[in-house]
């Protein structure tokens, strides 16, 4: 029995499983030194800081499981990131390590998804262990501190835990790959699996996992194609038609679309829209390694398509097409320069398909490979036979061979010789790498690592004054004056730390936040990229001002400069010590000025004004004599007698708001928080209003004590639309436009566009 199939095959699967184990585990170990080598490599940087942020409070506020949960620390409540701290594996650390250790685990767990998936969807294409595991292991130079030290592209560097929302597509890939006319067990059986993939991506992540979408839809075309017969085609076309059906009915895919629409960066595209530049096209305009590694790639790509043969050479010829357009894609990137450009910029689809990129390159060498020991085999052969029929003596068969009546497996001892020159082949990456991290990284250990900011006294006093806790009162927030580095820094810690700013930095600031700063406070928005920052432009802060930021619940202003005497409404003035963060910043002081009225969810105006736009709302609010404590502005009829409420309180509760209050009639109270038709009350009896353009106003009789959630999820996206639709009944509009988006004609500026493209190669080169 020892030589039965099922018994091969389950010693085959076996020694696989024992081999890729052991070449992930060296994979991880090597990780593991280099990073405590070199400090402060992962979750680099301003987004990797604000990263951090989001997810511990996530884990504080948000909902059990939930995705979709109100932004408690930034802005005025819009949404926050969707990282979901609960699908995620890479996220979890950060719920039992102190940040900085968390961050290097976050990043090991993101390492070991990825690189098993790699794997995965490389073996699913008929490519054999070592190969595949050495593909695998090719990843670690897309984390850091790899990432740094080669100059790869660097988005797992600032967040990792966004490997593990790319990766299901690898793996769907492969399955695909597989499908075959025949059973339609093994169509619903793949067919599930691909759906089951990506709505787990979707649901770590459905913000990141449409740039992955986006980049795999090419490969996902090459599979479907590739054998060139009808109904191989239809099969996994159905496949995938079947996959995209489940999304739309379960309004998954409803929710992706609302999602990434309603957001100032799409509503106002032409004011946000980035200048267009090679450095947002690949990161060869930066790297001096990355052309040495493209060329390894086009040389494994072209091997490949050579010497390999079926599956395996399909998914060089994946590869091959996407680096293509890709680079189509790019092109079209930098010459469109009187449009738009609302898709992913291109150095993110480089990101996500670098994998796929490297998995190629690594098949076709092997293919190479192969073909060389297949001729050697073929030249040896004829000596190899005389050589072996000239010795060749008879000898009995062996007795229990004898007795079985059968002979002896020839394969097993070339099993063993090769599952160990696997073993030996994938302990070469790591051990180079643990080598490096026990030598010349000590060279670097340092040279990463930005701390999170030491600035204890104002940390302490904005703690304990306007600190966040689950279930206690809302006290406040503080608003930055300017964003640079030091303050960008000094938010991601308070955010980390649970106290609130009006400042924003997200992808999902709301078209209505960017028009409220334009309209109101006569900013030039322009390049304000997924920002919501509060001050006048040119450094003048009128009584409007001061009275708006009251109203959005401010408690402090702060600043490393004393604000001018003419701006200064006559705010008492508290004064912290600032700490350098970095070499080149100077010790100071931060000058904190208290308002007198912040809106701590009990403005309760009586005095109602309807106005049906939003450039006449603006104008209401703008009058000098406009008081926010006692008028409210609102786009829909209202005649309602109203009566201030009394005993507010309004509470940040995981998951949403609580509000209780008291009111001898009807009352409206405008909440620090921004109106949704997703805000849902469990008090049937309280309905809301938008106040104001942005606010929430929430309208109830006798007395309130409920819960406020934001009912917007992956199975529940028609409040969106409806907020959507709002925009447009508004009338929302920036008649603002970046410079580079002038002129009448696609290519406007032929001269420039060129300069552009010369100015990328020289950089390549």
């Amino acid at each position: 029995m020892a030589g039965h199939p099922i018994q091969r095959n389950e010693a085959s699967g076996f020694s696989e499983i024992a081999v890729a184990g052991f070449a992930l585990l060296l994979l991880l170990s090597a990780q593991w030194l280099l990073s405590n080598a070199i400090h402060g490599a992962n979750y680099y940087g301003g987004d990797g800081k604000m990263a951090q942020a989001t997810i511990l409070t996530t884990l504080k506020f948000g909902g059990l499981f939930s995705i979709t949960n109100i932004n408690p620390i930034e802005g005025v409540g819009s949404q926050l990131l969707p990282k979901n701290v609960w699908a995620n594996p890479a996220l979890w650390p950060f719920a039992f390590f102190a940040k900085e250790t968390a961050t290097d685990i976050s990043a090991l767990i993101a390492l070991a998804c990825f690189a098993t998936a790699v794997y995965v969807m490389i073996r699913c294409f008929d490519v054999p262990m070592l190969p595949s595991a050495l593909a695998a292991q090719s990843c670690i130079a897309l984390f850091a501190p790899a990432v740094l030290l080669v100059h790869t592209p660097t988005n797992f560097c600032l967040t990792p835990g966004d490997a593990v929302v790319y990766a299901p597509y690898m793996i769907a890939l492969g399955l695909l790959a597989r499908l075959q006319p025949g059973s339609w067990r093994t169509f619903g059986l793949t067919s599930v699996g691909i759906f089951a993939l990506v709505f787990y991506s979707i649901y770590c992540d459905p913000l990141w996992t449409m740039i992955a979408a986006i980049s795999w839809a090419v490969p996902f075309t090459v599979v479907t194609l590739s054998q060139l017969r009808l109904k191989t085609i239809l099969v996994r076309a159905a496949a995938l038609g079947c996959c995209f059906g489940m999304l739309l009915l379960s309004g998954v895919a409803g929710y992706l679309y609302t999602l990434s629409q309603y957001t100032a960066r799409v509503q106002f595209a032409e004011v946000l829209d980035r200048v267009r530049g090679p450095q947002y096209v690949s990161a060869m305009t930066y790297s001096p390694n990355m052309k040495t590694f493209y060329l390894a790639c086009a040389l494994g790509w072209l091997l490949g398509l050579v010497t390999l043969r079926g599956r395996a050479r399909v998914l060089v010829i994946a590869a091959s097409v996407a680096f293509a357009v890709w680079a189509v894609y790019s092109l079209v990137y930098l010459l469109l320069l009187n449009a738009t450009w609302v898709p992913p910029i291109p150095i993110y689809l480089e990101q996500c398909l670098f994998a796929l990129y490297l998995a190629a390159a690594v098949v076709g060498y092997w293919g190479l490979l192969r073909a060389i020991a297949s001729l050697i085999a073929r030249a040896a052969a004829p000596l190899v036979s005389r050589a072996g029929a000239a010795l060749r003596r008879p000898a009995p068969a062996p007795l229990s061979a004898q007795r079985v009546g059968k002979k002896l497996p020839r394969s097993s001892g070339l099993r063993r010789l090769a599952v160990a020159a696997t073993v030996v082949c994938t302990a070469i990456l790591p051990a180079k790498v643990a080598s490096y991290a026990l030598t010349d990284a000590r060279a670097q250990a340092m040279t990463f690592y930005q701390p999170w900011p030491n600035e204890p006294e104002l940390m302490e006093f904005l703690s304990e004054n306007v600190g966040l806790t689950a279930g206690q009162p809302f006290r406040g927030a503080i608003n930055f004056l300017t964003v640079d580095m030091v303050t960008l820094f000094t938010m991601a810690t308070l955010w980390s730390r649970n106290v609130p700013t009006l400042n924003e930095y997200s992808q999902l600031v709301t078209p209505e936040a960017l028009y409220f700063l334009h309209a109101l406070l006569k900013k030039d928005v322009r390049g304000q990229l997924n920002s919501f920052d509060v001050f006048w432009s040119n450094g003048v802060y009128s009584p409007t001002y001061w009275k708006a930021i009251e109203a959005f619940g401010v408690r402090y202003s702060g600043e490393r400069w004393a604000l001018p005497d003419a701006a200064n409404p006559g705010l008492a003035l508290i004064v912290k010590p600032h700490h350098p963060q970095a070499p080149d910043d100077k010790a100071g002081t931060w000058y904190i000025y208290e308002l007198p009225h912040p809106n701590v969810g009990n403005y309760s105006p009586t005095e109602v004004l309807s106005a049906h736009s939003g450039a006449e709302i603006m104008a209401a609010l703008g009058k000098p004599d406009f008081d926010f404590t006692k008028q409210v502005v609102v786009s829909m009829p209202f005649s309602e007698p109203l009566v201030p409420a009394r005993d507010m309180r309004l509470s940040i509760i995981r998951g949403g708001l609580h509000v209780s209050g008291k009111s001898d009639g009807t009352s409206l109270v405008v909440l620090p928080q921004q109106f949704s038709h997703c805000l849902r009350a469990r008090d049937r009896r309280v309905r809301f209003v938008r106040t104001n353009l942005m606010t929430a106003g929430m309208i109830f009789s006798g007395s309130v004590d409920t819960d406020i959630s934001f009912d917007y999820g992956l199975f529940s996206p028609r409040c969106r639309f409806v907020d959507l639709a709002d925009v447009k009944q508004l009338g929302l509009t920036i008649d603002l436009r970046m410079l580079h988006l002038s002129g009448d004609r696609l290519f406007p500026h032929w001269d420039g566009a060129m300069a552009r493209l010369r100015d990328a190669a020289n950089a390549i080169k």
